[in-house]
Formats: C-alpha cells, sequence, structure tokens
C-alpha cells in the first residue's frame, strides 16, 4: 500500500516502546549498529528453476463452523472458538553491545494458525524488517518462529513455528495448534458482524466488534486527489476497532470463520477512527499456499502502462477526439505479453493540465468481457483471477472500432524489497 497510505493510512504494527509511533506499513525500527547483523530467517521449498511451482498437497485440519446460542453475543463464541489459533508476533533485531549481541524487539504484530504443521499467517509489513521472529500463544508460551515466504504487494506473509517446541515446563505446544476455519470473502455483505482478535498496542487476546461497513475494490479511488487504495485484491472494510498491533490478525464473521486479514487503517491521527481494512480471505486463499511451497508469489501481468480516461474533463475528452461519455485505458507502453500480442500504445504526446499523456494508441475497454474503467480494474482482474501463462482477451477500441485480442500473461518482475 504506497500513495494514499503516505499521509493518511497507517499499518497496524505498534513500536515495541512506544504506542504512539507509527510508520506506514512497516515495523517500527530501532536504532541499529552498523556492523553486519546475523539473519535467520528461513524459506520452505525453493521455488522450480524451470516453470511455475507444481501443487503440493497442504495438511490443514478445518474445524465446522461454530453454532451461535441464542441470546449471546455473537463475539463471545466467536472468542470461545478461536482465541487459541490466535497468536502474538514479536520482531526481533539482533544488536551488537559492549556484551556481545543482544536481541531487541522492535515491533508487535498478530497471525493465526493457519494449519496443524504450526504455519502462521501475518502480514509482511509485520515481519519483513525482523533478523528473528518469536510468536506468543494464547497460554502466554513464546516460542521461536522462522520465514516461510512473503508477498510484498499482497501484504501477506507465511511464518512457522515447531509444533515440537515445549514450554517452559517441558510439554510440547502441538495440541495448542489450533487452525482457524476459512470462509468465503466473496460472500461477505456489507452489514454484518465483523469480530477482529488481536494484540492492539501489544494487548494480547484482545476482541472488537463491530460490522462489514464497506467492500473495497482493487485501485478504488481515495478522497485524496490523485491516490488510491492500492489493494491488489480490493479490502473488507469494518468498523470494528482496529488498532497498532492488528496486523496480521483475523477478521471473523458471526459464524466464527476467518474473512480476512486486518492490515491498515484510515486514519488522520494515527489511531482507530471506525475504518479499518481487511486483506479478503479469498486472496490469502490463493497466495499462502504458494508461499508455503515456494517463498513467493508470482504475480502476472499484461504488460500494458495505461492512463484512465475517467481522470479527464468531457473537454478534455473532446480536446483528444473522443466523445465525452468514453470511458476505458489509454494504452502508454507496452511490453511482455502486451507486445507479443500487438497492442498498440500512444503515439503522440499532450499536455492535459499538468499530465502529459499518449494518444492515438489502442483503449483497453474489457478483459474477458469484464469492463475495466480503472488500473485497478485491469490489475484486479488478472491478480484475482489468473496466474503468469493464462491468456486473457482484452477488448481495445482502434481507429473507432473493437477488437478482441487474445494476450498472455507473463511474470511480474519482483519488486524491490527491504530484505
Amino acid at each position: 500500500m504506497r500513495a494514499l497510505l503516505r499521509t493518511m493510512l497507517v499499518a497496524l504494527v505498534s513500536s515495541a516502546t512506544t504506542a504512539t509511533v507509527f510508520t506506514a506499513c512497516a515495523v517500527q525500527n530501532q536504532p541499529r549498529a552498523s556492523e553486519p547483523r546475523p539473519t535467520t530467517a528461513a524459506v520452505a521449498t525453493q521455488p522450480s528453476a524451470s516453470g511455475p511451482p507444481a501443487p503440493i498437497a497442504i495438511s490443514v485440519v478445518r474445524a465446522a463452523p461454530l453454532a451461535q446460542p441464542a441470546g449471546i453475543n455473537p463475539a463471545v463464541a466467536v472468542y470461545q472458538q478461536n482465541g487459541g489459533s490466535v497468536v502474538n508476533i514479536t520482531s526481533l533485531a539482533v544488536v551488537r553491545t559492549r556484551a556481545g549481541q543482544t536481541q531487541q524487539a522492535q515491533g508487535f504484530g498478530s497471525g493465526f494458525v493457519w494449519d496443524t504443521d504450526g504455519r502462521i499467517v501475518t502480514n509482511n509489513h509485520v515481519v519483513q524488517d525482523a533478523d528473528q521472529l518469536a510468536v506468543t500463544l494464547q497460554d502466554k508460551t513464546t516460542v521461536p518462529a522462522q520465514l516461510i515466504g512473503r508477498d510484498p504487494d499482497n501484504d501477506l506473509a507465511v511464518i512457522q513455528v515447531d509444533p515440537n517446541a515445549t514450554d517452559s515446563d517441558g510439554r510440547q505446544i502441538r495440541d495448542r495448534i489450533k487452525p482457524v476455519v476459512l470462509g468465503d470473502s466473496d460472500q461477505v455483505t456489507i452489514g454484518e458482524t465483523a469480530v477482529a482478535i488481536g494484540s492492539p498496542l501489544g494487548l494480547q487476546q484482545t476482541v472488537t466488534e463491530g460490522i462489514v461497513s464497506a467492500r473495497r475494490n482493487p485501485g478504488e479511488e481515495s478522497p485524496v486527489p490523485g491516490q488510491q487504495l492500492d489493494l491488489l485484491g480490493g479490502a473488507i472494510q469494518t468498523d470494528a476497532a482496529i488498532n497498532p498491533g492488528n496486523s496480521g490478525g483475523p477478521l471473523f464473521n458471526a459464524a466464527g470463520q476467518v474473512i480476512g486479514v486486518n492490515s491498515a487503517i484510515l486514519s488522520q491521527s494515527g489511531g482507530n477512527e471506525g475504518v479499518g481494512f481487511s486483506i479478503p480471505i479469498n486472496v490469502v486463499k490463493r497466495v499462502a499456499p504458494e508461499l508455503i511451497q515456494a517463498s513467493r508469489y508470482r504475480h502476472p501481468q499484461v504488460g500494458v502502462t495505461t492512463f484512465p480516461l475517467s481522470d479527464l474533463s468531457p473537454q478534455a475528452k473532446e480536446q483528444l477526439g473522443l466523445p465525452a461519455s468514453q470511458k476505458g485505458l489509454l494504452v502508454q507502453q507496452v511490453t511482455a505479453g502486451a507486445q507479443q500480442a500487438g497492442i498498440q500504445p500512444g503515439t503522440r504526446r499532450v499536455a492535459i493540465g499538468n499530465e502529459a499523456v499518449l494518444v492515438g494508441g489502442d483503449i483497453i475497454m474489457a478483459i474477458d468481457g469484464q469492463t475495466v474503467t480503472t488500473g485497478g480494474d485491469l490489475r484486479g482482474w488478472i491478480e484475482n483471477q489468473k496466474h503468469p501463462g493464462d491468456q486473457v482477451t482484452l477488448t481495445v477500441l482502434r481507429n473507432g472500432q473493437r477488437v478482441d485480442i487474445p494476450v498472455t500473461l507473463s511474470e511480474r518482475p519482483a519488486q524491490p524489497q527491504n530484505r
């Protein structure tokens, strides 16, 4: 999450030393020595050298959705069933001192148990800068964890604890590894109950309740001009109290099923103001298995840079020789599959206000029959429906005629990462 989050969106990880200092989608860093630091994060299986990783079977045991006792607040039953599946995650930095090396907590986040092998889903920004990770269970037992894989673009990560690890009494934690029940975020309705469990401000096992207040689409426009809510899979918006430290924790429905991963708040002050965002669980269902298998997620791309006509006034469209009601995406540049398929970029640069726009090329109207009016529409469709190597059909307006062009998606180059 980038543009909108610069001024208003606050990642939900609190500093280990203060609850009033926030950063955008990152754990609050503590001062570090300049010496090299060891890294103990590990990955699972390495990706295949050729082509996409082959599917693997992952052991996941799911309980049945809970039944609601009559007359009891849904949050009571949700917590009773799922409190043991929600964990606190501490991000640790290794700091050199005169006496040697020491671990220093640099932030807190939340997560939830994914399977009986001890894998835990959380946000990427909770773990991305950690030298080491520690997981605290509901009974206060703390065990080390390893990084399995992460996807910065979806702000998701998978870490793992050893089910054979022991507590202070020498007992294995295996019987405390309880996977959550996954819901279907496509079926989430505005107004339904939403329950968040996590560690806001480092306070473990905190429950808040509200409703699903909105559904947000990928690339949805924000109130800030020229910025957008940059969530690849869209977002579930909730008014359940979400605060720094809730990052990576689950958002449940009234049946005790996880419908989202709490990721960010929209705030001018840095605290909860009734607008929290969760990554839809169906995005996690798609991403987490690949992170477990290959340590990374392969993002598809069409290979176009576009400019949305929705950003232009009717007068500006007429200046370009387009109907005032024309919608779609002006193709600015092409690479990869789009270039191979013959998608035509603009050839003539025109200044419109403060924008320099290339015109004269194709205007993308739809993908696989789905109308697109923003870059978020286009990217959201391929991210949530397709994989590298899949073929899509772009409907473009070329010289006043609609043309359907098949395009093979390629893998988008990895974005620069902090680690």
